[in-house]
């Protein structure tokens, strides 16, 4: 809970191994779906009543829920996964961080010298923890405190309870609890004496954030909806409408793969839970119920997913070095590749499916043959871990990079290296071909989406805009729009051709399944549309010095124009805003 130093996405978004030279962490945070604990909620016990909390019986469950997954006594000793901290036992957490020297995590009888407790309530992202993900209930935050402030007993685990196992299903989707403005630059000009002087065009602002960052992105093959990965959800946008359709929750963790089966009757949903267990979950497109079960067998987290293109096979790629090759609709486990030394960031079928591409954070590619099980090539060639890899339509070349930003080519007969362009300024987490072969579409923890041309393999152009680092990126069938997002959690929609920036998008999940969540869709010149509850925190953040507020708020609400967001999702040029000042 205090460091999440993840390779999980190492092969997606930037984790420790990628950036380690850089001292970059990134936190993931999952669903501890192994985890086991008292059917009896903490709040009941005793701790409740006036007793003081103690450890075994009130903070060893809610550890054991959020935390141990990674700071076990199994994952101490590597710091790439626990940061050296381990929060199972009793003894580990007065320990606190192992190393050379112990640095404690937990001063009895001082909540306020405690790391334990002060990263709980920390008011910088930065320091916030549990980091990228939901925080800790109130009433359990409280409790530590109050167990800290008691000297820290550890007390007797329950005892003579049944135990229930946390599932995805019976955790609680993170509640937006908002500390920070997500800001979206527009080219809106409001009326003088509006904005304040020599402010610039509007700045509109959501008090939302921060928002989960976004892990991946796809298309469907009609290009009607673009699907949106998430902490534990799959948002689901109709891109016809501009307006969302539904948001798939109590996914196991943050949802790191998407694809569209070929003829766009199935989406797969690849994740799972961090050094525990990885799916592929199925959804039926017609009205997003899942289909059969979980695709299962890996024990880390799936980090890609593929079809081959007659729609047959589903291969998944995760971080416990594998990648499994299904039969579909059989669902039947045809193969298991184990010949990676680390985590598989990228599985690819060749156009014909007979054979499997598959990166590595080992620095190595392989092409697998499926029928025999055997290896066909093996490309070397790469000094870092590749998280990225596609195959042109044609399956005569591949295009590989990761943590050297170089964005290498290669002649899948050969296995020759034919390119090896440079271009982005660091580690680059995807890279996506276009349906037909002629752009490539690649993210960047530069905060960038850059296009190449997929036959010369010259760079193109840069579509910039995005604040943080960019870990997915998605083509439509069209080749007119390119998405990406990443760790700003904002979904930016960019036209291929010009590199016009139409629309950035943020959502939060809601509570379950349903339509019914809170979204926003705003155009660079200045226009939205969103859900009624978000729809009523747009302001104008470069305002604050104004004195009539209500003049501001009349301004901001006569932008909210969704048909100018529609125009702008179909591609129509509009003009800057220029809302009245009455």
């Amino acid at each position: 809970m205090l460091t999440r130093i993840t390779g999980i996405l190492a092969a997606r978004s930037y984790a420790a191994r990628l950036f380690s030279a850089c001292g970059i962490c990134l936190v993931v945070l999952s669903v501890a779906s192994v985890a086991q604990r008292p059917a009896t909620a903490p709040a009941k016990s005793g701790a409740k009543m006036g007793a003081s909390p103690t450890f075994g019986r009130d903070i060893r469950p809610i550890f054991q829920a959020r935390c141990t997954v990674c700071h076990n006594s199994t994952t101490v000793s590597n710091p790439t996964v626990s940061g050296g901290l381990a929060l199972d036992t009793y003894a580990a957490v007065k320990q606190g961080v192992a190393g050379t020297k112990s640095m404690p995590v937990l001063v009895a009888g001082k909540s306020d010298k405690s790391e334990i407790y002060t990263r709980l309530i920390a008011t910088s992202p930065s320091r916030l923890m549990p980091k990228g993900g939901p925080a800790l209930p109130a009433a359990q935050i409280a409790l530590i405190k109050r167990w800290i402030e008691a000297n820290a007993p550890e007390g007797a685990a329950i005892s003579g309870t049944a135990t229930t196992k946390l599932t995805a299903e019976s955790m609680p989707m993170p509640a937006n609890r908002p500390v920070l403005d997500v800001t979206i630059p527009t080219k809106a000009e409001l009326a003088a004496g509006i904005l304040e002087k020599g402010s610039g065009p509007l700045t509109l602002g959501l008090k939302v954030g921060p928002l989960p960052p976004v892990t991946s992105l796809a298309y469907s093959p009609d290009g009607k909806t673009l699907a949106i990965g998430g902490y534990r959800c799959v948002a689901i946008w109709d891109t016809t409408t501009g307006q969302p359709v539904t948001c798939i929750t109590h996914q196991p963790g943050a949802v790191l793969a998407l694809a569209f089966k070929p003829d766009g009757s199935l989406l797969a949903v690849g994740g799972g839970v961090p050094g525990a267990s990885g799916d592929v979950r199925l959804l039926s497109t017609k009205d997003w119920s899942s289909v059969g079960k979980p695709l299962a067998g890996h024990t880390d987290a799936v980090v890609s997913v593929c079809w081959s293109q007659d729609g047959t096979r589903i291969a998944s790629g995760s971080q416990d070095k594998s990648a499994h090759v299904w039969e579909w609709p059989s669902a039947k486990e045809l193969r298991v590749f184990k010949d990676h030394s680390d985590g598989v960031s990228r599985v690819c079928f060749a156009p014909d499916g007979k054979s499997l591409y598959t990166a590595s954070l080992d620095h190595n590619v392989r092409r697998f043959d499926i029928e025999k099980g055997g290896l066909i090539r093996l490309f070397t060639g790469h000094n870092d871990v590749i998280n990225a890899l596609a195959i042109s339509p044609d399956g005569k070349r591949i295009v590989t990079s990761g943590g050297e930003p170089n964005l290498r080519w290669w002649n899948t007969d050969t296995g020759d290296t034919t390119n090896n362009n440079g271009g982005h300024g660091a580690s680059v987490a995807e890279v996506a071909f276009a349906k037909d072969g002629k752009l490539v579409v690649s993210a960047s923890a530069d905060k960038s989406v850059r296009l190449w041309d997929g036959g010369s393999t010259q760079p193109k152009s840069t579509l910039a805009g995005s604040s943080d680092w960019v870990y997915a990126t998605a083509i439509s069938p069209d080749d007119k729009m390119v998405s990406g997002g990443g760790a700003d959690g904002v979904v930016r929609v960019w036209e291929a051709a010009s590199g016009r920036l139409r629309l950035s998008l943020l959502y939060w999940p809601p509570a379950k399944d349903s339509a019914g969540f809170e979204w926003a869709a705003v155009t660079p010149e200045g226009y939205f549309d969103s859900s009624a509850g978000w729809g009523a925190k747009v302001t104008a953040t470069n305002a604050a010095k104004v004195a009539n507020a209500a003049l501001v708020k009349s301004a901001v609400t006569g932008l909210r124009q969704p048909p100018n967001v529609l125009k702008a999702w179909l591609g129509t040029a509009l003009e800057p805003a220029k809302p009245p000042s009455k």
